[in-house]
């Protein structure tokens, strides 16, 4: 399978780059529907593909560190492009992988389970950004119209997504893991297990012999 030419780095990086501008193609393409004041559902599909190999158990196929600048790197822009002040992604974005990082630790890596590291961690991100916004004033929401409005309908949108991709990321994941090389046993008894060494040597004095 080609995939298996394909470093996991490599695709866990073009993935998320692909829904950063994915995320902005919904949002303008759909913005009649999912910005319909007061009702305000985000897609954040960046999130979730930064998320996937924490929820995938894949995260030992990635250096842990190469996944934490990507979600710098991918904050920075996502803060650029999307909300116009840079620190909100660019510092959100890592502490979610980390908070991820530290509750699916303690789940088994089934999609059930991952579901629910994603809604925690997604409930987190959303919270954070809600503080954020409120401190530099872009936003004018008391905490009850920011959970009916804001965090309900954005966590809605975002489980359609998950339920939807979860499946055919775990088996793009899992088809680029690298053979581990180091549990190979290169030993001279592998090479020669096809004929037992005593059979070889009596077929060698049976030679000798006549």
């Amino acid at each position: 399978m080609m995939l298996r030419y394909i470093r996991t780095t490599w695709l866990h990086t073009f993935l998320v780059i692909l829904a950063l501008f994915l995320d902005g193609s919904l949002a303008y393409t759909l913005a009649p529907v999912m910005f319909n004041l007061p009702m305000s559902a985000s897609p954040y599909l960046t999130i979730f593909l930064l998320l996937m190999p924490v929820l995938a158990g894949r995260i030992n196929q990635i250096r842990m560190r190469w996944v934490y600048i990507t979600a710098l790197l991918i904050g920075f822009i996502f803060d650029i492009h999307y909300p116009g002040v840079i620190g909100i992604s660019l510092i959100g974005f890592p502490l979610t992988v980390w908070l991820a990082v530290n509750i699916q630790r303690y789940f088994p890596n089934t999609m059930l389970w991952s579901l629910g590291t994603w809604f925690l961690t997604m409930c987190s991100y959303l919270v954070y950004e809600y503080v954020v916004f409120g401190i530099i004033n872009l936003v004018r929401l008391n905490p009850f119209q920011f959970v009916v409005f804001r965090l309900f309908p954005t966590l809605v949108l975002n489980l359609i997504f998950f339920i939807l991709l979860y499946n055919g990321l775990d088996y793009l994941y899992q088809a680029t893991k690298q053979p581990d090389i180091a549990s190979y046993n290169v030993e001279r008894r592998d090479f020669n297990s096809g004929i037992p060494l005593p059979t070889r040597a009596r077929k060698r004095r049976h030679t000798r012999s006549n």
